[in-house]
């Protein structure tokens, strides 16, 4: 386990709007599976291939696992995104630098778990029309690679300033 400081840290404005979006989508995700259940051929396309054209097939019911899927992710990254104390970095974490780190991390683990909640969402949407369209392939690799890429870089230099002297 890991001995970082639990410090008080200012919490982005975006933390609580990412945090309604992503709840927003699963919300509309479940609202339209069931909507469209019963509309549903028994069955459906569970996989796709890399140009985006359905290549395995499955029940209607497993439409029911994208929003599952994206409520099951989103419920513990919300509640682990509010303690950043406890994630690992890749340097050390003080006292004098938590404060600059730790809303970058909490927001870094917002994102995600917003990019999560959107992919399952239009997983819930493209598995109902049978089409999941040739950008999702490179998109669900590269955003969160670039989400990733970002936060670490902003991290490393939120690190690397010098630390504030207690007042």
């Amino acid at each position: 386990m890991n001995n970082h400081p639990k410090v008080d840290f200012t919490v982005s404005k975006w933390n609580a709007v990412l945090n309604l979006l992503s709840l927003f989508c699963i919300i509309c995700s479940f609202i339209y599976v069931f909507t469209i259940y019963k509309e549903l051929p028994d069955q459906i396309p569970i996989h796709f291939n890399a140009a985006g054209d359905p290549d395995n097939w499955g029940s209607k019911a497993t439409i029911i696992l994208m929003p599952l899927i994206a409520l099951i992710l989103y419920v513990p990254l919300y509640f682990l995104s509010k303690h950043p104390h406890i994630f690992n970095y890749p340097f050390k974490v003080t006292e004098g630098n938590a404060s600059r780190i730790y809303p970058v991390a909490q927001l870094f683990m917002t994102v995600i778990n917003f990019e999560m909640a959107v992919i399952f969402t239009y997983l819930s949407f493209t598995m109902a029309e049978n089409q999941l369209g040739e950008g999702f392939i490179p998109l669900v690799i590269v955003a969160p690679f670039l989400t990733i890429g970002i936060f670490f870089a902003v991290l490393y230099r939120k690190h690397r300033q010098p630390d504030q002297p207690d007042d």
